[in-house]
């Protein structure tokens, strides 16, 4: 299979990348040494040169943009703008107007990839510059959609040499994702797919053993353990036996062993940085609906109080290490912990509900609202009967 772009080395790729895009690229960089009056003077006239070429090539550019202009200058017209300014949008559309009405025009599929080879190439040096930015990765993703011959497995090298600089960058993720997703539906093969799918819950086990404050990495596991509990691949020997005993619990759909072999993996999360906020947010999603709704009474009461009384020795321990000072994050699991405790209570249509946990319930919810007065109506509203 041909390439889409020649292979990079590493230092070469990272060569002109920025992590920061847009207006926030410069914030907390080393200002440069005072100009004198003559060089500030120069400078400012070089500006209002430059100010005049970019107004003017875009007001060209806008103007063939509303009369349907495409033409082999007008392509060129719109390179020369977007390396000015590749965060806008408009000309990207107005390129891809130009190649789908002109340039694509007669192109057997051989010469139209090698076009989108070179646009590829042109893209990636802006997202060198801005790997931030919605509109590149919107062009690039447009790039393979109209190249039949588009390399997946390239892109997924591009998006490794990505995550080396930014490992936790959103967009890399969600055009991760994307070539994913584009790769499946190349597949004929129902194996296959479930095959790739847990590849990637793996990956994001790898990421997030890597820093567990990957946001990104989180919720795409969440996305794909949903994938993955309603079609996976068998279970193979070849697999290291952690991932091994996950695929197991796929094939098996116990959502109850997934919950415990997922304690384990935010029981370290948590110690190593209780002030992160994204494994919190994965807790509270694995011990939403999709998980209780489908183990018995017994398994959610013992698996919502072990993870309680886990959380319950870090807010001690965090306690005592701060002076005092309550963690809110531990406070706030508490609270929605013993609310979803009384919800598989009523599920099960006792009234039983512990009063301790119900007086434990007030005094953590009254402990948030004294730490996060701003936030004390939402508080106020979370009881144990809302929805």
């Amino acid at each position: 299979m041909p390439q889409s772009e020649p292979q990079r080395e590493s230092g070469a790729f990272l060569d002109g990348y920025r992590t920061e895009a847009g207006i926030l690229r410069e914030h907390g960089t080393k200002k440069s040494k005072k100009l004198s009056k003559e060089a500030m003077m120069l400078r400012m006239k070089k500006d209002a040169a430059n100010i005049r070429r970019y107004r003017k090539i875009s007001d060209d550019v806008l103007t063939m943009k509303e009369n349907n202009v495409y033409t082999e200058n007008a392509l060129k017209l719109t390179t020369q703008l977007l390396d000015w300014n590749p965060e806008f949008y408009s000309v990207w559309n107005y390129r891809r107007d130009i190649l789908t009405n002109y340039m694509f025009v007669g192109l057997d599929v051989e010469k139209k990839h090698k076009l989108l080879v070179g646009e590829l190439m042109f893209v990636l040096s802006k997202l060198k510059s801005f790997p931030k930015c919605y509109w590149i990765w919107n062009h690039r993703k447009w790039c393979l959609m109209n190249d039949e011959r588009a390399n997946w497995s390239a892109e997924m090298q591009l998006v490794a040499q990505f995550f080396e600089v930014d490992p936790r960058n959103f967009h890399v993720w969600q055009y991760r994702r994307f070539i994913v997703q584009c790769m499946k539906d190349g597949m004929v093969s129902e194996q296959g797919k479930d095959l790739l799918d847990f590849e990637e819950f793996a990956f994001t086990t790898k990421m997030i053993n890597k820093d567990i404050s990957n946001f990104s990495a989180w919720h795409n596991r969440s996305d794909l353990v949903v994938k993955l509990f309603a079609n996976s691949p068998e279970a193979s020997e070849e697999k290291e036996d952690s991932l091994r005993k996950y695929l197991e619990v796929f094939n098996r759909k116990s959502k109850k062993d997934f919950l415990e072999l997922e304690l384990n993996l935010f029981q370290n999360a948590i110690y190593t940085d209780p002030d992160d906020s994204s494994v919190w947010i994965y807790i509270r999603w694995l011990f939403g609906d999709y998980f209780l709704s489908d183990l018995s009474f017994k398994e959610s009461v013992d698996i919502i109080n072990r993870t309680y009384q886990v959380i319950s020795e870090l807010a001690q321990l965090e306690k005592e290490d701060n002076h005092g000072r309550d963690n809110q994050w531990c406070l706030k699991t508490q609270v929605y912990l013993l609310k979803q405790l009384y919800k598989v209570y009523k599920a099960e249509g006792t009234n039983d509900y512990p009063e301790d946990d119900a007086r434990q319930f007030l005094e953590k919810r009254n402990r948030l609202i004294e730490l996060d007065p701003m936030r004390a109506r939402r508080y106020t509203d979370f009881s144990l009967t809302s929805k």
